[in-house]
């Protein structure tokens, strides 16, 4: 048999193999079917998403400085601090009901609005943390272990709101 009708019958007997074209497309059309999708920045969720992302802008570096991965500086730890108490009581606004006509990607869960006063609760016990924090860093900071404590406090009551109010 000659090598051409050798080559023609294993091309005929063997399955093609993907290239990477054929792999890639349908590899990138699930995963942005699976991604979540983002909120309209006017909307009352873009609007949290904004603010709780300037929360993190202060309390990330906060926590960095307490677990040593930044350098502790007092004087912006106290000013972070500050940034939490002017944002803390913002957001809480933007929790309107969930419009049925015009749906958007939505993060909080239905408890929000269905336990209303426990809701309430968890945003005055975030707000309380965060005033105490920022009394402590009013009066200077020189070391972590004067805010750690102060800090847990801040951290432990967003995750009981994250907890029970969030997806």
């Amino acid at each position: 048999m000659s090598p051409a009708l050798l080559n023609r019958q294993w091309e005929e007997t063997m399955p093609a193999v993907p290239t990477l074209k054929t792999l890639f497309l349908p590899v990138l059309l699930a995963m942005s079917a699976c991604s979540p999708q983002q909120a309209d920045p006017a909307s009352p969720e873009g609007q949290r998403q904004a603010l709780f992302n300037q929360f993190l802008q202060h309390s990330e570096p906060m926590g960095g400085m307490l677990q040593g991965r930044l350098a502790f500086d007092g004087p912006a730890f106290a000013q972070h601090a500050e940034q939490l108490v002017q944002l803390a009581d913002v957001p809480w606004t933007h929790f309107s009901a969930p419009d049925s006509e015009n749906p958007q990607p939505n993060q909080a869960l239905p408890a929000v609005w269905s336990d209303a006063e426990g809701f309430t609760a968890r945003i005055a016990q975030y707000q309380s943390a965060v005033a105490a924090l920022q009394q402590i860093t009013a009066q200077g900071v020189d070391a972590p272990e004067q805010v750690a404590s102060a800090m847990q406090t801040v951290q432990q009551a967003c995750k009981a709101c994250h907890d029970g109010y969030r997806r």
